[in-house]
């Protein structure tokens, strides 16, 4: 989950199961009930009115005792169903804690340790790059493997699948890594399903298997499956399209289980959060105490005052505001998949979980209900007297100082994974940050002093400044956000990373202009991938213009190869991958991660009478439509599920898996995929 990289480029632009168990009640005296239930209710409510999710589950849990229960919102857009308790919704990366947890119960049992090599564990781990064998399996737990970010197939479906599972150690065999092994912690997905096959191997059992015997089962947690098991999708709240809110989609599954896989109740939830409770029955308080140090700041790190993402094992934060602004470790994981949102917070000193999950929304808007949730429970119970501080950032002054020399030295060119920048400053106290999606339109903020940038907003003041560690310069940020009538959280991170311009030769310069005439059009992905609903399922290539010898952030190396250069812990430079183009039988392709493109050109033309058949790679085929065919009705007559149509800005407007077998409307121009097992054959009917 990018949410906080999201948020701040957003605004600078069943089964039966044992008893629970029973931990000491806190000494404290019970918070009010009726006052956090009025209050849940009416943060719930803006989650669905204001900030974009259909339905809202929570709960509250102090020691064994559930305080607040409750949702808000619809099951599905014009249904009268009633949303319950028992309703299970999809965790996302909330998952990766049950992973976390796993390993650390394998250390106890002395199967294995944290800093013990991944591949003396599992020697079926290779890489195209030697720095694979230092990687420890605390570094997978810490984010900081150097591993690329998500490069599994699949991963993200409508129908279960394991072939992100079982494919994945292969993929990994061809792939670099993106930093030093421990250099520093940048979300990595791609750590957990590694970790996820630790599991496996060392304890001997399947994933789920493990989880439901070690920790599911002892804690009673009814509510909580894998996508592998008897899963009812067709009992869970209904998430919806993005692009198109009305558009129903009939189910959100993550495939890589230790990653993002599992499904639960709120309520559920808060009894996982008994096994981080200093009186844990599943965990020893060894392991607590380790997975709840900051790993992030031992590796490349910014200097903070108040954060919500400092990674311990497993979690997002060990040191959560504005709970560690008043003494207070409150530990927080929160999950996004493509539909559904999720946030996992405990404090466990004083004995409380609290748990919000949606469809649709943001998790970064559920662990703010969250967090105001714990804050008034603290209040009502007497842990705390009054409200907890709340870290600022400074105001424009009267008199804009001058910019020092040494900090207008970090004047230039700036990147993320995915985009470039470019920062000056002027005269008169200004910094002009310039991002190259709008090079016409910078961004000034003001000088404040000491080097820091202000750009404030009803919402959200932002602080830029720049730090220099590890041998990189960064654009670091601090946010502070306040959204009246839900709460506040703080956020430092660095931003981006400073590069330099990259001259090209006229030969090389020459392939990348062509290149960026046309688009590619992924290939690899089975016909259940929400990539295809969810995801532009094209890739293209366009030479920057911004800044010499760039493509989308990625720095050309020559014809055709693309290197991601750019190194930031926390979340910036996650999900990189390098460009790989190659040329077979006359076509062009494009190689990224772990999916494969074709170029455009390569695409068919959509007729009517047309039969199309899935070759034995069982790629996709792309056909283009033409304009003239706008307003006529498709029809595909195939055993397969994948038919796909897409306008010309490329959203989706038809999903087979998603919509059911009808007939089409055709867009004014677009694509029509099709996909499914080889030898499958489609025949295209055009009518009136």
């Amino acid at each position: 989950m990018k949410k906080w990289k999201c948020l701040l480029a957003l605004l600078i632009m069943a089964s039966g199961c044992t008893a629970q168990p029973q931990p000491t009640p806190s000494s404290e005296p019970a918070p009010d009930t009726a006052g956090l239930t009025q209050t849940a209710d009416q943060l719930a409510e803006m989650l669905v009115s204001q900030l974009g999710a259909a339905s809202v589950q929570y709960a509250l849990m102090d020691g064994d005792t559930v305080l607040v229960s409750g949702q808000r919102g619809v099951f599905a857009k014009g249904s009268d169903q009633a949303l319950s308790a028992d309703d299970q919704y999809a965790i996302g990366s909330v998952s990766k804690m049950f992973t976390a947890a796993a390993v650390m119960k394998l250390q106890e049992e002395g199967k294995l340790k944290l800093d013990q090599p991944v591949a003396e564990l599992l020697p079926e781990f290779t890489m195209a790059d030697d720095r694979y064998s230092e990687i420890t399996v605390r570094m997978l737990l810490n984010h900081s493997a150097g591993l690329p970010g998500s490069t599994f197939d699949e991963g993200f479906v409508f129908a279960p699948s394991t072939t992100a599972h079982d494919t994945f150690l292969e993929t990994l065999k061809t792939m670099r890594l993106q930093a030093d092994p421990g250099a520093y912690s940048v979300y990595s997905n791609d750590c957990y399903v590694l970790a996820e096959l630790v599991v496996e191997k060392v304890s001997g059992q399947d994933f789920t298997s493990y989880l439901r015997s070690q920790f599911l089962e002892p804690l009673g947690m009814t509510r909580t499956q894998t996508p592998v098991e008897n899963v009812d999708f067709s009992a869970m709240p209904k998430v919806y399209s993005a692009s198109q809110p009305e558009r129903e989609i009939p189910a959100d599954i993550v495939s890589v289980i230790g990653t993002g896989g599992l499904f639960s109740t709120a309520e559920d939830l808060c009894r996982w959060g008994q096994a981080f409770m200093p009186d844990s029955p599943v965990l020893s308080a060894d392991s607590l105490s380790a997975m709840s140090e900051n790993e992030a700041a031992k590796g490349i790190w910014p200097s903070e005052e108040a954060n919500s993402l400092d990674y311990g094992l497993g979690w997002d934060s060990v040191a959560l505001a504005p709970f560690a602004q008043g003494g207070i470790q409150a530990l927080t994981k929160g999950g996004d998949t493509m539909y559904s949102h999720a946030n996992f917070t405990v404090i466990p000193e004083y004995g409380l979980t609290c748990v919000v999950l949606s469809s649709g929304g943001l998790s970064s808007y559920n662990q703010m209900m969250a967090a105001t949730l714990l804050e008034q429970a603290l209040l009502e119970k007497g842990a705390v007297s009054e409200a907890l501080p709340h870290y600022q950032l400074p105001s424009v002054p009267e008199t804009i100082p001058a910019i020092p020399d040494e900090v207008k030295d970090y004047a230039g060119l700036y990147a993320d994974s995915t985009s470039l920048y470019r920062i000056d400053f002027t005269d008169e106290g200004m910094l002009n940050f310039t991002v190259e999606q709008m090079p016409d339109t910078p961004t000034p903020l003001t000088h404040v002093g000491e080097g820091k940038f202000l750009l404030p907003s009803p919402m959200t003041n932002q602080l830029f400044s720049f730090e220099e560690k590890g041998g990189h310069t960064y654009l670091k940020v601090e946010a502070v956000t306040e959204i009246p009538g839900l709460g506040y959280t703080a956020a430092t991170v660095y931003y981006a990373m400073k590069v330099e311009d990259n001259p090209l030769s006229d030969a090389v310069k020459s392939t990348w202009q062509q290149r960026s005439a046309t688009s590619y059009l992924l290939l690899s992905e089975d016909a259940s991938s929400q990539i295809y609903e969810m995801m532009l399922p094209i890739a293209p290539a366009p030479l920057s213009t911004f800044a010499e010898g760039y493509v989308n952030a990625h720095r050309i190396v020559d014809e055709n190869r693309a290197e991601a250069i750019v190194q930031i812990p926390g979340s910036g430079s996650r999900d990189q991958f390098d460009y790989q183009f190659f040329t077979k039988d006359g076509i062009e392709y494009l190689q990224g991660g772990g999916d494969l493109y074709v170029s455009a050109e390569a695409a068919g033309i959509l007729e009517d009478g047309m039969t199309v058949t899935i070759g034995e790679d069982g790629y996709t085929e792309w056909l283009s439509i033409p304009a003239a065919l706008e307003g006529k009705t498709l029809t595909v007559s195939t055993e397969a599920d994948g038919v796909f149509v897409y306008n010309t800005a490329m959203l989706c407007q038809y999903n087979r898996v998603t919509d059911g077998d009808q007939p089409v409307t055709l867009p004014a121009g677009g694509y029509l995929g099709l996909a499914g097992d080889p030898q499958a054959v489609f025949t295209i009917t055009i009518s009136d």
